[in-house]
Order: C-alpha cells, then structure tokens, then sequence
C-alpha cells in the first residue's frame, strides 16, 4: 500500500508543475531562398542554449507525438468504449484519470502542439486545431500533411511531396522555406535540422540567414539534441549505429554499438537523458543506453513500447503485445515508477 502511495504522489508531483476545409489555394507555399552551399565539407556551427524541455520537445517529435502533457492535463490518442480512435483529453488526480472527454472522434492524432488554449494536430494528413475552450475543432490545412512543430509563433510542417513550409497560426501566409524531399525537419534557435533525401539521406541545417550546411554524410536518421550534441541512428555500409555530431566544431563519432533495428528514442532516466534502441535480430529487443555507450541494459519488458509523448521527467509510452497488438499506453517517470491506463480507466 506504500509502494502505491508514493507512486501516486511522485506521479501528481511530476503532472502538475473536423470542421471546413481551407481552400487548397491558401495553403499554397511561396518560392524556396537560394541558399548558399557550405564550401567546408563539414561546417562548424556556434550553437545556442538548447534546455532539457528543447531536449524533450524534440524526442516527442520524432516519434510523432500522439500525446502531450501539459500539467496535470493530458491531451492524445485513445479509444472508445467501441475501440475507435479519438483525440481525448483528461486530469490526472490522485492516481485517477478525471474529467475525460473526446475532443475529436474518429481521430487518429499525431504532432500534438499547444499554444494557450489552442490545440493543434495532425489527423489523416489535415493539420487541424482544437479551441480547448469551447471544444471546436477545424480543418486548417490539407493535402496529405507529414509533421507539424509549433516554434516561435508559427507552424512548421512537411507537405505531402516532403518541402518544408512555415505558415501563420491560422493557416494561412504559408511560405516554402527548404524545397526537399527531406524528413525529421525539426527547427531550432540556429535553423532548421533535417535529413536530405536527395543527399543520401544525409544530415544538414539550413541556418536563418539561408545558409545551408551538411552536418554528417551517411544516412541518418531521427536526430535528437542534448546541449551541443545531436544524436542519431546512422546506416552505413558497416550497418547501422548509434552517431553523434558536435555542433561546436562538427565532429562526428560514429559508436560500436549492437546493430540497430531502427530508429533511437530519447527518454528521461533517474541519471539523465538515456537512448531506446531496437536491437537487430528476432523479436522486438529494446535497450537503454547513456549517451556515448556502446553497450547497455536490456529493457525487462514483454513486448516492446515506443514513445508517444516525452516530458522533461515522464514520458508516455504506446505498449504493444509482441503480435503487434496495442495493450496500453504508459506513464513512467525517471526512476522507472509506471502507470498504465487505456480508454479513459487506470489499469491494475
């Protein structure tokens, strides 16, 4: 009863510090810069503060955030009493998850952002909003939309043909910024990281003032930031590792580790922010990794969990059974303390 009493309380601790479409033409991006290509083969950068809340902002997105915590309220997907997708939101108080209510039904959300009492989301290729105060939702943007962040008072997003475009809060004034293709876009004080389909899938940054640098030259992949570091999955003609750039002087280390299924996840641990890496072979085998490990500790977990959501202390992990089956989502905090909920009900 202890044991519950403390995880209850450490949890409310960590918790509480469609409609019309636009038209088509509104949504149309202007003409990309010329930008300057970088002379230097690897270009050293002067990186500015990037906090432990940038640090979490951006793991979330690269695993497409399907939830966001704000406080005490949690906003994201869940299902019905019919098991269909919604965007809910709820409270979580005393170990309850309270007042929940679907905010979109039918809904599969991804890219939750958050400005004030609006609401903004991915659903079906549509950037949509939510006014949290009287529970509209509408269509802002449509065509087949990849990612959205929220940074510096405007939307940033991939279309459908993978450009990078920024727009207005509202939509519209939507203006093309890196032609692409490119994935993982993410933008940042310096400018914007992303991965370069046309350069092999190579990392770059396209700086504010419309230069362009390449960052490192294998295929990389979900980049995620701490300090001055950017750490990714790199695939080579040696397989595929974790990496890391030093923004500072662009150097790039490339880690012995296991051979990598997939992509790194960047979650919160009791000693600081840890890598969850996929290991290759048979069946789903995550590992937790300090950053610049080579080797790590498996994760004692029956089938396999990805990251939905990543606060500074807690994340929300999607579980799924080892058939591919989504069991719950998760609650954890950094000392590994887990509450599991589904369709609004706290699990035993």
């Amino acid at each position: 009863m202890r044991k519950v009493f403390c995880l209850i309380l450490l949890l409310a601790l960590l918790l509480s510090g469609c409609a019309a479409n636009v038209p088509e033409e509104s949504a149309a991006p202007g003409t990309a810069s010329d930008a300057p290509e970088s002379s230097a083969a690897v270009s050293v950068l002067v990186p500015g503060d990037y906090s432990d809340a940038d640090t979490a902002a951006m793991s979330s997105y690269m695993s497409a955030n399907r939830w966001l915590i704000d406080g005490d309220r949690l906003y994201g997907l869940d299902y019905d009493e019919a098991l269909r997708p919604a965007l809910v939101s709820c409270r979580l108080h005393g170990g309850k998850l309270t007042e929940w209510k679907i905010l979109c039904e039918d809904c599969v959300p991804s890219y939750l952002a958050l400005e004030g009492k609006t609401l903004y989301f991915l659903c079906g290729g549509e950037l949509r909003r939510c006014d949290l105060k009287n529970g509209k939702c509408e269509t802002l943007l449509s065509g087949g939309l990849q990612s959205l962040q929220l940074f510096d008072g405007a939307l940033y997003y991939t279309d459908a043909a993978g450009r990078y475009c920024r727009a207005g809060l509202d939509g519209q004034n939507a203006e093309l910024l890196i032609e692409g293709p490119c994935g993982y876009a993410w933008a940042m004080p310096e400018g914007v990281l992303y991965q370069s389909e046309s350069e092999g899938c190579s990392l770059r940054m396209r700086l504010w003032d419309g230069a362009e640098r390449r960052l490192s030259a294998a295929a990389s992949y979900a980049p995620l930031r701490i300090g001055s570091l950017v750490w990714y999955s790199q695939r080579d003609s040696e397989g595929s590792v974790l990496a890391s750039i030093d923004l500072n002087d662009g150097t790039v280390t490339r880690y012995a580790t296991e051979e990598l299924r997939g992509a790194a996840e960047l979650i919160p641990g009791a000693e600081g922010w840890m890598l969850r890496v996929f290991l290759a072979g048979e069946g789903w085998r995550q590992q937790l990794l300090r950053p610049g490990e080579t080797a790590g500790t498996d994760c004692a977990y029956s089938g396999y969990r990805l990251c939905d959501c990543v606060g500074e202390d807690c994340r929300i992990d999607a579980a799924y059974d080892p058939d591919g089956r989504l069991r719950c989502f998760v609650l954890a905090d950094r000392e590994g303390n887990e509450l599991r909920f589904f369709g609004g009900e706290i699990l035993e």
